[in-house]
């Protein structure tokens, strides 16, 4: 049990390792160098779109009827239509994409989470909204190496700017003063756990295809 109190501490102890392998591959390490070529970020970009179309569906549903996911998961945190026009700055049509193996797997795992522990979507959430943290960094280098200006191609990985810091101490503090039963919470932190482990998976398989087309 985190020494920390509340949910968020517990998910940032019980997921540390699993955060370092995730940001330590080498996709992410690609990306961080500013190396990584644009058919390999678009493909990335390509895979989080339809992982966050399934998230964000049952997200959507579940707020309509669980007042702590209203309370938690507020607009400004969806990424769908981020995503959507990442993709269209890079000539790619959405409805054209098709999932990698680990975003299948993944895919899975939201589905079955909405139908069995459905609170604990919002594992899933505390991953991708953490990420956006570090993101913000990330996207100087992409932006420099791919030489996109203005945002463009970026809303993903930046899609807060300078409300990144408010919104997450705010996500934080709504997290937390949920008071969420044991039982939800360590189905949470499970959930982060799985969703770490599939991008670590992706972020693999995207790896090797941009070693194999090098």
């Amino acid at each position: 049990m985190s020494e920390s109190g509340g949910i968020m501490g517990r998910l940032r102890e019980e997921t540390a390792e699993q955060h370092q392998r995730a940001e330590s591959n080498p996709f992410e390490q690609a990306m961080v160098r500013g190396v990584l070529p644009r058919d390999s970020y678009v493909q990335m970009l390509e895979q989080r779109y339809l992982i966050h179309r399934c998230l964000e569906q049952h997200v959507r549903e579940l707020r309509e009827s669980h007042p702590f996911v209203g309370q938690v998961v507020l607009d400004t945190l969806f990424q769908e239509q981020n995503l959507a026009e990442d993709l269209a700055h890079f000539h790619v049509d959405p409805g054209t994409v098709t999932p990698l193996r680990a975003t299948q797997a993944l895919i899975e795992d939201i589905q079955a989470t909405a139908a069995q522990t459905p609170l604990a979507l919002l594992g899933f959430y505390y991953v991708f909204e953490g990420s956006k943290n570090g993101a913000r960094f990330v996207a100087k280098r992409v932006g420099t190496s791919l030489e996109l200006t203005s945002g463009a191609g970026m809303r993903y990985l930046d899609p807060h700017g300078d409300q990144q810091r408010p919104l997450w101490m705010d996500f934080k503090a709504r997290m937390d003063g949920c008071g969420f039963q044991a039982t939800d919470q360590d189905a949470m932190v499970e959930a982060a756990k799985r969703t770490f482990e599939r991008i670590i998976d992706l972020d693999h398989e995207l790896y090797e295809q941009t070693q194999a087309t090098a």
